[in-house]
């Protein structure tokens, strides 16, 4: 009895120095946030890792919303020529490349769930701007995830929010495109439905495809300046497939809103369906809507700057 437990107790202490020693790249790995919420440098960094091969997404400071640099490689670095990498690295790097500059950030641990990045930036344009560098901490952003049923048991459905529509009805029979003030537009008798500008082939395809579906109800989310908009059909989400139509599909199953960069978005896995820029609540009323709706099909009039969009199952 007593060489068994201390055959278990050593393999436990196995198992935890094992994990322990195999932590390193996993501490650069994941989402950070720039603790200095008035930063004007890098606001949030993604540290990504499959096994050595480490990717870097940086996302700067910017108005109105954070500017995205991008997601390049990143490199590891051991303390010394003999130490085996990946349970060793203690700092991580990655080159960000712009038309004007080139700035590299060298990430290293600083503290329980904290780094630090040095940032070096090099102006490349000739413009005699000086090269200058900076320090930012970074705190992880935790992000919890399902709960995984346990074997035999059944989940539990979540409820979703309820969800407070604030729709327009209008009948698609009389609808129709007039030129008002040098603006092509869809109306409904007096009623100015969808503006297109001066794009009236946008706006006559848009007016065939609510006849082909038969909408009958415009919807919103977050008015007077909407971040989401979706048609409907008698209360119902539209269906089929109109023939030459430009759909993006996604599963209304796996969706999920996140917060990316200080931008709030709707995303199937690593697909960025919808962007609602700082309006979380905008976000998630779109997600109940998205839901409730079933609509798994994203699609567009006049990409890639589109002039009218609608979903459908």
């Amino acid at each position: 009895m007593k060489r068994t437990f201390n055959s278990a107790v050593l393999a436990f202490i196995f198992l935890l120095y094992h994990s322990l020693s195999y932590a390193a790249i996993n501490q650069f790995t994941g989402n950070w946030k720039n603790t200095d919420p008035n930063t004007r440098g890098i606001t949030n960094l993604v540290i990504t890792a499959s096994g050595n091969a480490l990717r870097m997404h940086a996302w700067g400071k910017c108005h109105p919303q954070d500017c995205d640099w991008g997601e390049v490689d990143a490199n590891a670095y051991a303390p010394n020529v003999t130490s085996p990498l990946e349970p060793g690295a203690h700092a991580v790097s990655a080159v960000f490349m712009t038309g004007f500059s080139q700035t590299l950030v060298i990430v290293r641990p600083a503290g329980n769930n904290t780094i630090r990045a040095e940032v070096y930036t090099r102006f490349t344009d000739g413009s005699g701007r000086s090269n200058y560098t900076n320090v930012y901490t970074f705190h992880r952003q935790f992000h919890l995830g399902p709960i995984r049923p346990l074997p035999g048991f059944m989940p539990i459905p979540q409820p979703l929010p309820a969800v407070q529509e604030d729709c327009i009805g209008f009948n698609p029979a009389t609808a129709t495109v007039r030129n008002i003030d040098g603006r092509w537009t869809i109306v409904d008798g007096n009623h100015l439905m969808f503006n297109f500008g001066d794009k009236r082939m946008e706006a006559m395809q848009a007016l065939k495809i609510i006849k082909y579906y038969r909408m009958n109800q415009s919807c919103f989310v977050g008015r007077p300046d909407p971040s989401f908009q979706y048609l409907l059909v008698n209360g119902q989400a539209p269906q089929g497939s109109m023939p030459g139509e430009d759909c993006v599909s996604f599963n209304p199953n796996t969706i999920e809103v996140k917060n990316i960069g200080g931008s709030w978005k709707i995303v199937d896995g690593s697909h960025w369906v919808f962007d609602f820029g700082g309006k979380e609540n905008e976000a998630r009323t779109a997600f109940a809507v998205i839901k409730k709706y079933g609509f798994n099909y994203s699609c567009y009039v006049g990409r890639p700057n589109p002039s009218f969009r609608y979903l459908r199952k």
